[in-house]
């Protein structure tokens, strides 16, 4: 397919809110994409180039891009009006969108070479791989050189594609109901789910479709190196639920620290990658060439942040490959006291990573085993799990087995609450012993419950930012005075604002409230954002920033379009861990407000 058709198409789906029209668009564009074209349209059009725990990324921040557009579109007649800067500067100030402004200045350029997405995919990635010397220089051209060969709206989303902007309202949910529908089998959607949970490529699993169909996808498994989506943990309004949901009761402690799932695999040679140099400072001279790595609940890679973890597997790990599910929590050197998540998320970092292992050092508390050995174990019970992962985690100081209680009655699970709460722990997980691990899923066969305040709300929501409100009276200095949050509609794959929150933040709060914000301001409220004009910010901004939010109650709203509101919101902490679309849903949010009112 030539890519300036397929922008019609990345157009088409900018230019509508509704999830069905977005399915169809897409279901349209897979029927005519080749099988060998299909992965690389699937990435561009969600805005990246290969799966996104593959870490592949431009790294172009809109300076650059604005230096690139210089060069695009340096004519002698731009040169000769010596005001090619002013109009480029003029266009982003209206528009707060470079893709627009490439779209404006090149006009009806009908010298644009009609490239296909396989040629445009090329180029793209040999751009992700300049690096050295020079390199800046050398992707300026790079991109200067691909922006002239295209037309207006192709060079619009690529511009888009390369700055990391693109946002087209749709998520792999709807790719994924895009794939059922080519099959003409709806009910296909929950087999072409349950394949993303265990291997999160989207686009791998579209062209092995687009090839045989869904036969395509049956020799999909889990393999190292290829995160598996995470279980989630559902919502009780009270401790005494948890009894009535789970009858064989297998309680552990939560801590607030940071998902970690780690892979190791004896078996596998790394690739030639940032991410496993330079990982084992702490032990000088000793190099492994097997695949050791590690990542978030999100997908992200981030091995090269914990070589502690990474050096403590080599010895800990009785095993070929493992897949591991725990919890990474960083610890005080001189009181062995665990630090607060705000502490912990520190060691998220690019630099200096020994210094922040030697400051913020990290114990791995492994709480489940997904694969061993070449097979999957998620079909196997909890309790037969934990056995086989007891016997492969060797003694060490850096990874532990997370400790548990076994129960069936209230009394003994509500101690083992009290002991968490002593601890100075979150709360305690609740899990069945007797059920499987259900990759990407909230089920109740997981629960959690937490130490929060009996007064107030047992929990806290996970919000999404979607603006901010410039700052009045004390707050001017900071630039901003209160922020705009919403909940995610799973169902709609849309955001809905829930509360103005104003409170809660110190003065460095707010500093980098404003400063992350910044990072992802839009000009325009996002297609999948529902909100009142009522609340409208001054400032829009990409929704990717989460925040984790207390408050004392929830009340129904009728301007809020979560249709539910809160009362006396106050920021706790960034959840820089956690993406949008993992925030706490509008479900949940009803489930809360019932329960409370119970």
């Amino acid at each position: 397919m030539k890519f300036s058709l397929f922008a019609k198409y990345l157009q088409k789906l900018e230019e509508t809110t509704k999830r069905l029209e977005m399915t169809n668009i897409l279901t349209d564009l897979i029927s005519n994409l080749s099988t060998e074209e299909t992965d690389k349209a699937i990435y561009l059009a969600s805005g990246y180039l290969e799966a996104s725990f593959e870490g592949i990324k431009f790294n172009t921040a809109d300076k650059l891009m604005i230096k690139i557009l210089e060069q695009t579109f340096s004519t002698p007649e731009n040169i000769k009006q010596n005001n090619l800067k002013n109009k480029i500067q003029t266009l982003y100030k209206k528009s707060g969108d470079l893709g627009t402004v490439v779209y404006e200045l090149k006009g009806n350029n009908k010298k644009a070479k009609d490239l296909t997405i396989s040629e445009v995919y090329s180029k793209l990635l040999e751009i992700t791989q300049i690096e050295g010397t020079g390199s800046q220089d050398l992707k300026t051209s790079k991109v200067s050189s691909l922006l002239n060969d295209m037309e207006p709206l192709s060079a619009k989303h690529v511009t888009r594609i390369i700055l990391g902007t693109m946002r087209l309202g749709f998520t792999e949910l709807t790719i994924i109901a895009a794939l059922a529908n080519y099959l003409k089998n709806k009910s296909l959607a929950k087999n072409i789910e349950a394949k993303y949970n265990i291997h999160p490529d989207i686009g791998f699993i579209a062209k092995k479709i687009k090839g045989k169909g869904i036969e395509g996808i049956r020799d999909i498994s889990m393999e190292t190196g290829v995160p598996v989506l995470s279980q989630k943990c559902q919502r009780v309004s009270g401790m005494e639920e948890i009894p009535e949901r789970i009858k064989h009761m297998w309680a552990e402690f939560k801590f607030d620290g940071t998902r970690i799932q780690l892979h190791f695999d004896k078996d596998k040679k790394i690739k030639n990658k940032d991410s496993q140099s330079n990982l084992f400072e702490l032990e000088k001279g000793n190099k492994e060439d097997f695949l050791i790595r590690s990542y978030t609940r999100n997908l992200e890679e981030t091995t090269h942040q914990y070589p502690e973890i990474i050096a403590a597997a080599k010895k800990q790990i009785n095993a070929r490959s493992v897949i591991l599910d725990g919890e990474g929590i960083g610890y005080n050197k001189e009181t062995g006291n665990f630090l607060p998540f705000q502490e912990t998320i520190q060691r998220k970092r690019k630099y200096n990573i020994a210094e922040a292992a030697k400051n913020i050092p990290f114990k791995y508390f492994v709480f489940d085993i997904l694969y061993l050995n070449g097979k999957s174990l998620v079909e196997k019970p909890l309790k037969e799990r934990r056995q086989i992962l007891t016997k492969i985690i060797l003694p060490g100081e850096v990874i532990k087995v997370d400790e548990y209680l076994e129960t069936e009655t209230f009394e003994e699970l509500e101690e083992y609450f009290q002991k968490a709460k002593s601890l100075g722990l979150e709360g305690i997980v609740v899990k069945s012993a007797e059920k499987a691990y259900e990759a990407g899923a909230r089920s109740y066969s997981w629960v959690k419950y937490k130490t929060a305040d009996r007064n107030l709300l047992s929990d806290s929501i996970d919000c999404v930012v979607l603006g901010y409100y410039n700052g009045k009276g004390a707050r001017s200095k900071f630039g901003i005075g209160g922020f705009l949050v919403g909940i995610y509609d799973d169902k709609k794959e849309t955001f809905k604002t829930i509360s103005k929150i104003g409170t809660g933040l110190t003065e460095e709060d707010w500093v980098k409230m404003k400063n992350m914000c910044d990072n992802i301001k839009i000009k325009d409220k996002p297609s999948n954002v529902e909100m009142n004009k009522a609340f409208k910010p001054n400032v829009f901004v990409k929704p990717s920033l989460v925040v984790e939010i207390g408050a004392d109650e929830i009340s129904i709203s009728p301007t809020h379009t979560a249709g539910y509101a809160l009362r006396f919101p106050r920021l706790l902490k960034f959840r820089e861990d956690k993406k949008a679309t993992q925030a706490t849903t509008l479900k949940e949010v009803e489930k809360m407000y019932v329960d409370r009112k119970k």
